[in-house]
């Protein structure tokens, strides 16, 4: 099986035309591999960039100055500053406060009994029960008015007799109708 291996291979007209050139063959120049290491380097080796000036501080602010000045960083500073201001005078309108006059300074003792008694009622829905204990220290009192209520006059009517309430209801139960009862209930 080797035989017929070497056999192929030395028919093949590739491998022939190759052991033809075997003098010709690949040829390095003299030297080539000492001198290539040299050559590689020299053509890496990249220039080193000249050294930049060192700039005053005025000559720094002034470049800033120019970098804001560019279209693309201008444009977007100008929007931040025009989100700013639209978000101040959205925001303003719905956080202002509406400039309430100064209360003056009243002390307890300057308001009448009439005047708290008269609070207390039309607001006592306002209050709940726990509230109103712990600002009494647990002991509600009574309100009293000084001012006496105006009461109703005192009419002198005639009380009717027995006999004329019990002759009224007869002839109110008598117009009465059956369905009108079933009604009432």
């Amino acid at each position: 099986m080797k035989d017929e291996i070497r056999d192929e291979l030395e028919n093949s007209p590739f491998l022939r035309k190759m052991k033809e050139r075997q003098t010709e063959g690949f040829q390095v120049p003299n030297n080539y591999f000492r001198h290539l290491p040299n050559e590689v380097m020299h053509k890496v080796k990249e220039p080193l960039p000249a050294p930049t000036p060192q700039l005053s501080w005025q000559e720094r602010i002034g470049q800033f100055f120019q970098g804001l000045l560019q279209p693309g960083f201008a444009l977007a500073l100008a929007s931040v500053v025009v989100l700013v201001v639209a978000g101040v005078i959205f925001f303003k309108d719905k956080n202002t406060t509406i400039a309430q006059p100064a209360v003056a300074e009243v002390k307890l003792e300057d308001i009448s009994d009439e005047e708290l008694f008269a609070y207390v009622s039309d607001n006592i829905n306002d209050y709940n029960h726990e509230q109103v204990l712990e600002a009494t220290g647990d002991k509600i009192p009574e309100l009293k008015p000084k001012t006496k209520q105006p009461s109703l006059p005192k009419i002198k009517a005639p009380k009717p007799e027995t006999k004329e309430i019990e002759e009224y209801l007869d002839q109110s139960i008598d117009e009465i109708d059956l369905e009108d009862l079933e009604e009432m209930l």
